[in-house]
């Protein structure tokens, strides 16, 4: 008889690569573990795994049907969530977010999510907005939090904040702060954008473009971080998040940049399935959102301390 333990056991191998590290998720033993595959292996006359060498990875059949389990194992998570009681959830929450997310309030919305489901899975992903909303249209995750495009009607959404931003360089390049710099003029230095596909990098170049102009030398990369640091190092002209990278002013390593081409900001939305547990992790979401740095970055707050073992 097929079981969802078994199936469940046959995906977490999969994730993880290891009987062992699978036992260790599922909270149980290495043998039960083996137990169920050997089951489920018995009752489908396939051998989803290889073991012939040191890592454990899925056969050719395995890797046909891996993408089902995962089917069926939503399935099963969809049922609970809609006719269970959503406080005493315990199975899988797949979401998406922005690096801006990730590198501010990510960890405050997990911390949150925790606290009101302490049995919760949790598994975030870090992408562009293109591919986390194509993931959600594909049903392999169950919420994303992202930039808002022009139109969506597909599913439920929870109105977030605004992501403000400007243009900032290596205080070298422009000299005064103070000083109005033409589009044209700072679109001489080479442009350092955003990840090719990210709202940020095609609301930028529609800008541009609405005006006339097309960036000589431009440079593409799918980190703020890394561009931050390139901008730094005097490398051209960048349009990035004005709070996060506030410390970056103020240490002396980029300057903000007037001029007369500002962008408006980015309206984020967490877009979710329509089930209790999405719309209240959605609402997590907005009570968490905070584009600042963390809080733990501040000068004046402490370091979170280390969770206690129980």
């Amino acid at each position: 008889m097929l079981t969802f333990k078994q199936i469940e056991a046959a995906y977490w191998i999969s994730k993880l690569g290891s009987f062992h590290a699978a036992a260790k998720r599922l909270n149980t033993t290495q043998s039960t573990v083996s137990k169920r595959i050997a089951e489920l292996e018995k009752y489908l006359s396939i051998e989803i795994f290889d073991r012939s060498n040191k890592t454990t990875q899925l056969t050719i059949k395995g890797r046909e049907l891996i993408d089902d389990f995962v089917q069926m194992l939503d399935l099963q998570q969809n049922v609970v969530r809609r006719v269970g009681s959503d406080v005493s959830y315990a199975g899988r929450f797949r979401f998406g977010v922005t690096e801006m997310v990730a590198l501010t309030w990510l960890p405050a919305l997990i911390a949150e999510i925790k606290h009101l489901y302490p049995d919760i899975i949790l598994e975030p992903k870090i992408d562009l907005t293109i591919n986390l909303r194509q993931q959600m249209v594909t049903h392999r995750l169950d919420m994303v939090i992202c930039p808002a495009p022009k139109s969506d009607n597909a599913f439920p959404t929870v109105q977030l904040d605004f992501l403000e931003s400007e243009w900032m360089c290596n205080p070298a390049l422009i000299r005064s702060s103070r000083e109005i710099v033409s589009i044209e003029r700072l679109m001489e230095l080479p442009l350092l954008t955003y990840a090719e596909g990210s709202l940020l990098h095609l609301n930028l170049l529609q800008a541009l473009a609405a005006i006339g102009i097309k960036p000589a030398n431009t440079i593409t990369c799918n980190s703020m971080i890394a561009l931050a640091e390139m901008a730094s190092a005097g490398l051209g002209i960048t349009y990035l998040p004005t709070a996060y990278f506030s410390s970056y002013q103020e240490e002396g390593y980029l300057r903000p940049v007037r001029t007369n081409l500002v962008l408006p900001p980015l309206a984020y939305l967490a877009v979710h399935r329509n089930d209790a547990v999405s719309r209240r992790i959605a609402e997590l979401a907005r009570e968490a959102c905070d584009f600042g740095l963390p809080r733990w970055r501040r000068q004046d707050e402490p370091a979170p301390s280390p969770p206690r073992a129980r």
